[in-house]
């Protein structure tokens, strides 16, 4: 037999172990991302998809399809975060099994190096920054805008549904109003209160109307009250109590024809528009400085964000092992603490999103370092072993 014959079946053997060991690990991670994914996003989602869900369930009445998006429009936002810290968990639990059943030994008695073993996840780990640099600059933006006029939508579809009786209803902008009791679109007992940001302690005015005709002006798309025997509780501009009688009116509750005007924050911007607003010499007028750093300081912390995966995976390999090896939960625990390390930087930058100078940058960037220098001494310690 040829020695190069037998070479080359040898090479042939190593690397289809290596490809056995590549779907092996890749697979559990796999599969444990997507299971850790969903748990978090239970955890950390649902409590605050609850609270939004009661305007449009319970104050509005919408329809299953509005709900349907709302719920579809509030997933790529959270996953911001569900995602990375999955896949920690999941990079943790795998190499920890592992280290713990003694694969990990049998692997490098095989000649299988500590990084060809860890290269499975640093390519998930890739894969995974793509998908979150996607998420952070255009897809999460999106569906933060969309979540955010949701409700406006509803209010749209089922106009009349706004004036439940025994509910106070805050969708009218700069308005409270409580109905005691309603039949049909009959109002009973109709309180209206002004209730504006600049006025802190009593309202500017406030109205009475003993009954009161819902109309729904399909022609107009308007929204609009026929007030009988109503009474007004206003201030003039001397700061005295005034009490005219209104008699019967139609005042105007909302406009549903007309869009309502976005005052879109930079967080449900996407990169190309954000960069759009910063060179289009129109809006840079009207533009304060602090909103022209704080949108030019939205951008670096979404580049920073997407890296999240590659950096917590550097150092969740070693503390898998590590953890695993002493027969503690100390590796759990401490990628927990890793974890809400990695997202604190992230919180306490936010203070610092409309300040001049490289701050907020430096606190973006910062935990990705911090991952990095951890990960690679780590690493090669757990090598050593």
């Amino acid at each position: 037999i040829s020695p190069h014959s037998t070479l080359f079946r040898n090479r042939i053997k190593i690397f289809h172990m290596l490809r056995v060991m590549d779907r092996y690990i890749g697979k559990q991670i796999i599969i444990a991302t997507i299971f850790g994914v969903i748990v978090l996003s239970v955890l950390l989602v649902m409590g605050s998809l609850f609270k939004e869900l009661r305007s449009l369930l319970v104050d509005n009445r919408a329809s299953l399809t509005h709900v349907a998006k709302f719920i579809l429009s509030i997933l790529p936002f959270s996953l911001i975060y569900t995602l990375p810290w999955g896949f920690l968990v999941a990079v943790l639990l795998v190499f920890g099994r592992l280290s713990a059943a003694n694969e990990l030994i049998s692997m490098r008695m095989a000649g299988v190096g500590l990084f060809r073993v860890a290269l499975p996840v640093y390519v998930i780990a890739t894969i995974l920054c793509g998908a979150c640099f996607w998420l952070n600059v255009s897809l999460a933006p999106k569906a933060k805008d969309t979540m955010k006029f949701m409700l406006y939508q509803a209010i749209k579809a089922n106009p009349s549904a706004m004036l439940d009786p025994g509910v106070v209803q805050t969708q009218f902008q700069g308005q409270k109003i409580f109905i005691e009791s309603r039949k049909g679109n009959t109002l009973y007992g109709l309180h209206i209160y002004d209730v504006k940001k600049d006025n802190t302690k009593l309202p500017t005015f406030s109205l009475y109307a003993k009954e009161a005709q819902l109309k729904v002006l399909q022609e107009s798309k308007q929204l609009r009250l026929q007030l009988k025997d109503a009474h007004m509780d206003a201030r003039n501009a001397n700061g005295e109590r005034e009490s005219p009688i209104v008699g019967q009116q139609e005042p105007l509750l909302f406009d549903f024809a007309v869009e309502r005007k976005k005052k879109r924050k930079p967080n449900a911007m996407t990169n190309q528009e954000i960069r759009d607003s910063l060179s289009d010499p129109e809006v840079l007028k009207g533009l304060k400085p602090e909103r022209k750093i704080y949108l030019a300081n939205e951008i670096q912390r979404r580049y920073a964000f997407s890296f999240s995966c590659l950096a917590l995976s550097l150092v969740a390999v070693p503390l898998g092992i590590n953890g695993r090896r002493k027969e503690t939960s100390t590796g759990l625990a401490l990628s927990i603490l890793v974890g809400l390390g990695y997202f604190l930087f992230f919180m306490i930058a936010d203070e610092f999103r409309e300040d001049e100078g490289p701050t907020y940058l430096i606190l973006c960037w910062l935990p990705n370092i911090i991952c990095l220098i951890l990960g690679v001494r780590m690493f090669f310690k757990a090598r050593r072993k």
